[in-house]
């Protein structure tokens, strides 16, 4: 057992000692992944919000304006929308680890103040597929997170900068991360080299003594689908909102016109360069028999398969 760890101020705040559940998670996500190094949000890169083409800064932003490629993970009410700028991406990974950082900002700031409202880590072994999931959140506008020099989220003595084990089980990440630790979307696509991929390599949650088995565990696998030649399709959001989102079925909170409208529409595959009736000859049974597996799971067809089967 690690001894007392130190109460620090961060940003201001006098913060509590790291509890004894996120000392034992930081323990086994050391001993499965390997330690996550402190870091400054300044060394990411800033994810673009753009409208017809064109770049949004802080100054040019407006409040809940729409954009060619929101985020896809809501920022709630009472935030600035789903097109704020300049959140970053940063890539901590290793030889033998898989480490992606992003700052989020959901209110308007400039892009040289690094206070954040949410900090999140996703901490993946690509050989044996443990998955790691660290996060720190501001619901305060005015006090926001210091994202200037942030402590490791494995360092017992983190003085509590980040949340409980259980909170990040309750904010449900592995929901929408169902099929793969690292999503792909239009708006994380523009950054995409900065962000480390494993689609069909093993996955599985570690800590699930703090909740974590409570999110989706299942993915499905229909033969001879288009899709899952590039990565697994998962039970929850990945075959539910995510899909039509991805393939035009429906349309994200803070889309544009452009974001509308075909080709963008359709962002699955990343950069497809088909026509309508192309992408529909290509991809549209394979997406039939996708959202038909979402609505019936247990058929024969969907295969459907236990994440811990991916587990090495």
């Amino acid at each position: 057992m690690i001894g007392r760890a130190r109460a620090l101020v961060v940003a201001g705040f006098l913060l509590a000692p790291l509890g004894a559940n996120a000392q034992s998670y930081a323990e086994q996500c050391i001993e499965q992944v390997g330690p996550v190094p402190a870091f400054s949000c300044a060394d990411g890169v800033t994810v673009p919000i753009t409208v017809d083409g064109t770049l949004i800064t802080s100054e040019t932003f407006e409040r809940n304006m729409d954009c060619d490629r929101p985020g896809l993970l809501s920022n709630g009410a009472g935030t600035d929308g789903q097109c704020v700028p300049n959140s970053r991406i940063l890539d901590l990974s290793t030889d033998t680890a898989q480490i992606s950082v992003m700052c989020r900002q959901k209110h308007n700031r400039a892009e040289d103040i690094l206070l954040y409202d949410e900090i999140d880590v996703i901490a993946h072994n690509p050989a044996t597929g443990a998955t790691c999931w660290f996060q720190a959140i501001s619901h305060d506008r005015e006090n926001p997170l210091d994202g200037a020099l942030v402590a490791s989220p494995t360092d017992r003595d983190d003085g509590g900068f980040w949340v409980s084990p259980e909170e990040v089980a309750k904010d449900g990440c592995g929901i929408c991360h169902d099929n793969d630790p690292f999503m792909y979307s239009p708006f994380m696509g523009q950054v995409w080299h900065e962000i480390p991929a494993n689609p069909l390599g093993p996955y599985f949650h570690v800590g699930s003594e703090f909740g974590f088995g409570e999110w989706p565990t299942e993915t499905m696998e229909p033969r001879d689908n288009t899709c899952l030649g590039c990565h697994r399709i998962g039970v929850a959001r990945t075959c539910g909102e995510l899909t039509d989102w991805m393939t035009g079925l429906e349309t994200p909170e803070g889309a544009d016109i452009a974001a509308r409208e075909f080709p963008m529409s359709h962002a699955m595959p990343p950069l497809h360069g088909l026509t309508r009736p192309a992408w529909q000859t290509f991809h549209g049974s394979s997406l039939a028999e996708i959202k038909f597996c979402c609505d019936h799971p247990d058929h024969e067809m969907c295969n459907v398969t236990p994440l811990e089967a991916y587990r090495k």
